[in-house]
């Protein structure tokens, strides 16, 4: 397949069987599912997750860790067990991407882990590990950073990272100025858009203010882009109306395509021009 995976996050289902997940983003057409890895028994069993891959022809190349407050006691409640479990589950499912929040300004051993051993220890599992940018807690701007990654600038010392544009807009940061420091170090981003109000709003592509067509365009023409998981909030009523869900999220998927491939478009363009 050419051009950047597109996949279906599971973490808007997590009030719904994690079969429809997997039915819905085979009906929609996309690539594979990223799954989010919650309290729910289901999204823990490796087996059972691979019987409803296989079911609906979708692989899971990305499995993401049980890192969200809502999922603070899922596979444990050390940073560090959490990964090496989803580490194993990852290994389980043949995917090639583990995602992990920033540790905690207390969470030290988690961090020293991620500084020094995640690499091997992922390399050991036929995998890779890569950290996600998350944004200040709503504390007030007088309180400390909680968070040791909220910043472009603070993910750099890691090898492998996810973009979260949703996030990027409640940080305050440009797409494009974060791509400009981290995109080489881009192994995944997760897309969705914002319309500047409060709170991480994961909201349709197209339906806020993020230039999103700039970034993916960005993404398309790079000869190694990453793969990226449309990661949106969905409201209970739009995840009970199926057939409304498959033509939003296919509609959805199209759009994410056709930014990547206008940037796909203008780079040969501009390798032919330079030739």
């Amino acid at each position: 397949m050419s051009g950047p995976r597109v996949l279906l996050s599971t973490a808007p289902f997590h009030h719904r069987p994690l079969a429809d997940a997997f039915g819905v983003a085979a009906e929609a057409g996309f690539d594979g599912v990223e799954l989010m890895i919650t309290g729910d028994p289901a999204t823990q069993d490796a087996a059972g997750v691979a019987s409803l891959a296989a079911a609906h022809g979708l692989p899971v190349p990305v499995v993401h860790g049980p890192f969200l407050l809502l999922t603070r006691r899922a596979l444990g409640v050390d940073p560090l067990e959490k990964a090496a479990r989803t580490l194993v589950m990852a290994r389980s499912l043949g995917a090639d991407l583990v995602i992990v929040h920033p540790p905690f300004r207390w969470q030290g051993a988690f961090r020293t882990w991620l500084d020094e051993r995640a690499d091997a220890d992922a390399s050991a599992h036929g995998t890779r590990v890569a950290v996600e940018n998350l944004y200040p807690l709503p504390l007030g701007v007088a309180a400390p950073r909680l968070h040791t990654a909220t910043r472009p600038e603070h993910l750099v010392a890691h090898g492998h990272v996810v973009l979260d544009t949703s996030h990027l807009a409640v940080t305050g940061v440009d797409l494009g100025a974060a791509w400009d420091v981290l995109g080489p170090r881009a192994a995944h981003l997760h897309v969705s858009d914002h319309d500047g109000g409060w709170g991480d709003r994961h909201l349709p592509v197209g339906s806020g203010t993020l230039p999103l067509a700039g970034l993916l365009g960005r993404v398309g023409r790079d000869v190694a882009a990453p793969s990226l998981t449309l990661e949106l909030h969905l409201r209970r009523e739009v995840l009970a109306d199926r057939a409304g869900l498959v033509r939003l999220l296919r509609e959805q998927r199209e759009r994410c395509l056709a930014l990547l491939g206008a940037g796909a478009v203008a780079g040969a363009r501009s390798v032919a021009a330079a030739a």
